[in-house]
């Protein structure tokens, strides 16, 4: 899509999430109180499925980077070593997603018996994510393109910075979830939010079970699909062209997403605004990134010629 076009959808998005945390600052429980429905499986659902399009596009993406890296060489030594990386990688991204797919409240009755360790979200991980890994694998066909590549690491590299930040904001801020909140007299606006006194995050707390409702992490990941879905068309040469409809869907999906997690009571209005915005920011940087290094790249043949 048009890079001007896109950055009038992020300014309008930027404004949209300007007003749901202007609301959310003063109406933030009011909200709660008339949305929250307990038990309700429809937007235990959908927030499931967005972040499960987030983390297995993720893996997805691995898998292809990791063929489009083993097709760039011919050296042995050097192919073993992209081929332990990337299974590390795998291993590593199984292994929080596994955490996630334990603890989601759609699966708390399949999973209720089953301890938190890292085999067992490994486990979990593989059985959700294996098949993305190994798609991204077989249908990359052998390409090896250097843009690819470069487009590839920078969207991976902002998929892990936002997953890792969205789980330290979670661990390290107390602000319980509306369906964990005791009373109203425990509930905080997003202005007065404490920490929790930790800086630094364990192993342990990126499989475990997040109680904090601050920031979003589900507002963040469906904004990011604005660069992601269309990021697909790396690897289906048909998508390419094909941006502006991916685009379409993604802001037409975000809105219910956004209300699913205040339906669930996992998110208050105040939290889905600042991880929006978050996410357009990322958005935002991502768009002049690329459109600075075309433009670069557009001189350079210029003063060639």
């Amino acid at each position: 899509m048009d890079r001007k076009k896109l950055t009038i959808i992020y300014i309008c998005l930027a404004v949209f999430f300007g007003i749901c945390l202007l609301t959310g600052t003063f109406l933030d429980l009011d909200i709660e109180k008339h949305l929250y429905s307990e038990g309700s499986v429809v937007p235990r659902l959908v927030s499931f499925l967005t972040f499960y399009v987030f983390i297995s596009s993720c893996m997805f993406f691995i898998g292809v980077l990791m063929r489009q890296l083993l097709s760039g060489t011919d050296k042995k030594p050097v192919k073993a070593a992209i081929v332990i990386i990337f299974l590390y990688l795998y291993a590593s991204t199984a292994t929080l997603g596994g955490g996630e797919f334990i603890n989601d409240p759609l699966f708390t009755g399949t999973f209720k018996d089953t301890d938190i360790t890292f085999y067992n979200c490994l486990v979990s991980g593989t059985m959700f994510l294996l098949p993305w890994f190994v798609l991204g694998i077989i249908l990359n066909r052998g390409i090896s393109d250097k843009k690819t590549i470069r487009s590839i690491i920078k969207l991976i590299v902002i998929m892990t910075l936002v997953y890792i930040s969205a789980i330290y904001f979670n661990t390290t801020v107390i602000r319980p979830r509306y369906r964990l909140l005791e009373s109203a007299e425990s509930f905080n606006s997003w202005y007065q939010l404490k920490g929790t006194g930790k800086i630094l995050m364990s192993l342990r707390d990126l499989i475990s079970e997040h109680p904090g409702s601050f920031i979003s992490g589900h507002a963040m990941y469906a904004v990011l699909l604005l660069i992601i879905l269309p990021s697909y068309s790396l690897v289906f040469p048909k998508l390419k062209g094909k941006e502006s409809f991916l685009t379409a869907a993604v802001l037409i999906l975000i809105v219910p997403i956004l209300i699913c997690r205040m339906i669930s009571g996992d998110n208050y209005l105040s939290d889905i605004a600042l991880g929006g915005i978050s996410a357009v920011k990322i958005c935002f940087s991502f768009n002049a990134l690329s459109g600075s290094r075309k433009s670069l790249i557009s001189k350079l043949k210029n003063k060639r010629q």
